[in-house]
């Protein structure tokens, strides 16, 4: 039986690791934390199917835009269902969109639509990303003008 290198069971460790850690993100309640991981896992399967289809391997990036598919759609439930907000609206047309584009990837070598579909999910996910940062804020206090500005830090999230 040959001998297997410690080494060749990094990769393997190394996607244990980030399973965890996402399974662990996602049970901590956090709505933001689960569409942040969402987007995450939506950029790594438009790329995994990138990677597949420059290496001809068709089933492998179907599989791949398949798994987009579905996370697109946990997108669109996780906007709440009575939401009738003019963002919620947009948001849902615009995961429609990009849904499409990946269908459309899936049965023509549209390298473009992955592409497109890629950098939307990206700005997205920053944006997901800068909300959970904390904003600093200076503001003056009424009154004494002899007391210097202060500051303050909040989270959007």
């Amino acid at each position: 039986m040959p001998k297997v290198s410690p080494m060749s069971r990094l990769p393997r460790h190394i996607e244990l690791f980030e399973t965890i850690e996402r399974d662990s993100d996602l049970l901590s309640g956090s709505k933001l934390k689960m569409i942040q991981v969402l987007f995450e896992s939506l950029c790594r399967a438009i790329s995994t199917a990138q990677g597949h289809g420059a290496h001809g391997a068709v089933e492998s990036k179907v599989r791949a835009l398949n798994q987009a598919q579905k996370i697109l759609k946990g997108l669109q439930l996780a906007l709440a269902e009575n939401d009738h907000s003019t963002l919620g609206s947009d948001l849902g047309q615009l995961y429609a969109y990009m849904g499409s584009r990946l269908w459309q990837a899936t049965f023509h070598p549209d390298e473009a639509a992955l592409d497109e579909v890629l950098g939307l999910a990206r700005t997205l996910s920053d944006a997901w990303h800068k909300l959970s940062q904390p904003v600093t804020m200076q503001f003056d206090y009424l009154g004494s003008g002899s007391q210097k500005p202060r500051s303050a830090v909040s989270y959007l999230a």
